[in-house]
């Protein structure tokens, strides 16, 4: 029914075939808010640093049993495996082809055995790791079938700022000796950005996981700085938004204080006047990840009236001591 062949590099057809795939399948998604997945993560080629591995998946079209009918992609998966032997799936099904059984198909020829001497499908992973965005019924079924738990969580949250569900949006004091810059563009490497990172002490997962999103840059950033100039921390957001459930929507991509500015009440003010720029670009609805475990992060999204609206989770095949991947 299906066949595929790892390549460490897509070319030709075959590459113009998978970008028109993940393309059709990012803009199906795009209000539910499942998985994507970059072309230029499609344009990798497995000669650099690390290994890149690349699997398209094919099938008859319409899944025809007729020998006559074109092989097209119907699925995708992206593997790129570090040094310490761990894996990172992006996988996606075409629209077309889905609840059709393509991938429970092809769990169970490849299987999830990593523990040979080339690891998976030998490719050198000694474990495998992929994020499931949002509460996709297909992710769910395929983990509990075959056993693959979950090794992290974010929990996406929302706060309407105009319309029927929308709460005031009360103003903050700064609190005194600090001073909140004025809103600029991201630019990679912004040395602000560095300092508060490097003073933030945040557990080795979410510094990685801020880090690979800051790098990809955009958005607006606003940061607030001490009577000396020492920046005490920053918020990332958009005020791009897109339509989710038919409201203006735009993200806050992350809120980072430095080790000494937690307990003063900096978060909420960075929070709130990202918040407020937001709403006063049209923003219906500001949407947020948190770790569910960063109780001081739920704390204050809660009194700023955000409610937990989807579920992400890491799912993991085989053990290592590495922290789960960045999420994006």
């Amino acid at each position: 029914m299906i066949t595929y062949e790892w390549r460490p590099e897509l070319t030709g057809a075959e590459l113009d075939e998978v970008l028109d795939l993940i393309s059709a399948a990012a803009e199906y998604d795009e209000e539910a808010g499942f998985s994507s997945i970059d072309p230029d993560t499609v344009r990798e080629s497995g000669a650099g640093v690390g290994t890149v591995a690349h699997l398209p998946i094919k099938a008859r079209r319409d899944l025809s049993p007729l020998d006559d009918v074109p092989m097209v992609i119907v699925a995708y998966l992206h593997l790129s495996v570090d040094a310490d032997g761990v894996g990172t799936v992006s996988y996606v099904v075409h629209p077309d082809y889905r609840s059709r059984g393509v991938t429970t198909l092809l769990v169970e020829e490849m299987g999830l055995d990593v523990s040979g001497a080339g690891g998976w499908e030998r490719t050198g992973a000694k474990a495998l790791r992929c994020w499931a965005y949002a509460t996709h019924p297909a992710s769910g079924r395929l983990t509990r079938r075959f056993g693959v738990p979950a090794v992290s969580r974010q929990w996406s949250l929302a706060r309407h700022l105009a319309g029927p569900f929308a709460l005031p949006l009360d103003e903050t004091e700064v609190p005194d000796g600090v001073t909140l810059g004025d809103p600029r563009d991201l630019v990679v490497d912004d040395p602000a950005i560095e300092q508060v990172l490097s003073a933030a002490q945040l557990p080795e997962r979410h510094h990685d996981r801020v880090s690979a999103d800051l790098r990809r840059g955009g958005g607006t950033v606003v940061d607030a700085r001490d009577d000396e100039g020492n920046v005490l921390g920053f918020v990332w957001y958009t005020t791009k938004h897109r339509v989710h459930l038919e409201l203006r929507t735009a993200r806050i991509h992350a809120l980072v204080l430095s080790e000494k500015a937690r307990g003063l009440g900096l978060g909420t003010t960075l929070l709130t006047a990202a918040l407020a720029r937001q709403r006063d670009a049209g923003v219906q609805v500001s949407q947020l990840r948190i770790d569910p475990d960063d109780a001081g992060a739920v704390r204050m999204c809660r009194l700023l009236a955000f409610e937990q609206e989807d579920v992400h989770s890491c799912y993991q095949v085989g053990a290592t001591t590495s922290p789960p991947p960045a999420f994006r």
